[in-house]
């Protein structure tokens, strides 16, 4: 036992650290020893770890199998919160890989029933992806709806990076309606907090959510481009590729809208040379 919670400890220890390549060898070292021990419930808090870990490093495949087993674990043991824990995650990777019909049958299945109220964290993540899933199929009453669900419950878990992550979808939603000056007032609030939790990626798609709604109300250019250069610079540091293509491709249109053409031809390269160099990641 001693062997395989080391393992678990020092898996945990590299996750915290974003070495997921390293994190995912911990967390397979760690789900084999808890199975030659029979520890069914420490193997699946294991799997479910190595699928995120794989899900972190864009092995989508991968890290939906592993969840699979970890959910298929919790079913067997009856352990109701750890296997909504793998059914978030399964939704969100799901999401992540586009794969609608999966998507659309999981949560068929998971809304007659949600999280129970005495799991107001597990219920916060699972409404914010009913809400963009909502988003997603066109019905934005009740993506609102959903989102204004998991608003009200990460309040009352105290969870204030969900909170966060909520409020920057709403934003979007907004954006969606084009509801500009609510949308811009959504992303500035997002933006306060995820910079109060320190968090870079949070921080980096507020300060491209605000330019996107500049730029799509035709308001203030000269801001839009700085929050679109910046979040660039910052979608570049995080290696957040797909991100940073969306700020530049925004940047371009912003730059083209203020008649500069030099700016927008280098910005319209740098994309071009993202796009390239993702290319075979994508095929």
């Amino acid at each position: 036992m001693a062997q395989a919670n080391h393992a678990a400890e020092t898996a945990q220890k590299l996750s915290a650290n974003e070495n997921w390549s390293a994190a995912t060898r911990e967390w397979q070292n760690a789900a084999d020893r808890y199975r030659l021990l029979n520890d069914r419930a420490n193997e699946a808090i294991a799997l479910h770890n190595l699928g995120q870990a794989h899900r972190a490093i864009g092995d989508l495949n991968r890290a939906h199998a592993l969840l699979e087993q970890a959910a298929d674990l919790n079913q067997q043991l009856g352990h109701g919160n750890e296997g909504w824990r793998n059914q978030i995650a399964l939704l969100q990777v799901e999401s992540q890989a586009k794969q609608a019909a999966a998507l659309d049958a999981r949560f068929a299945k998971l809304t007659s029933s949600p999280p129970p109220d005495s799991q107001p964290q597990l219920q916060g993540l699972f409404f914010n992806e009913l809400g963009l899933w909502h988003q997603r199929r066109g019905d934005l009453a009740k993506a609102d709806e959903a989102f204004h669900q998991a608003s009200q419950t990460f309040a009352k878990a105290g969870g204030r990076h969900g909170s966060a992550v909520v409020l920057a979808n709403r934003a979007r939603l907004d954006e969606a309606q084009r509801k500009f000056a609510d949308a811009l007032e959504k992303w500035g609030e997002a933006r306060a907090r995820f910079e109060a939790l320190a968090d870079p990626p949070g921080i980096a798609a507020s300060l491209a959510g605000e330019g996107h709604v500049l730029l799509a109300a035709g308001q203030n250019l000269p801001a839009a481009e700085t929050l679109l250069r910046r979040a660039s610079e910052s979608f570049r540091t995080l290696k957040m590729n797909d991100d940073r293509a969306d700020a530049l491709r925004s940047l371009v249109a912003c730059l083209t809208a203020q008649k500069k053409t030099a700016e927008a031809a280098e910005a319209q390269k740098a994309f071009d040379a993202l796009r390239a160099s993702d290319a075979p990641a994508r095929e």
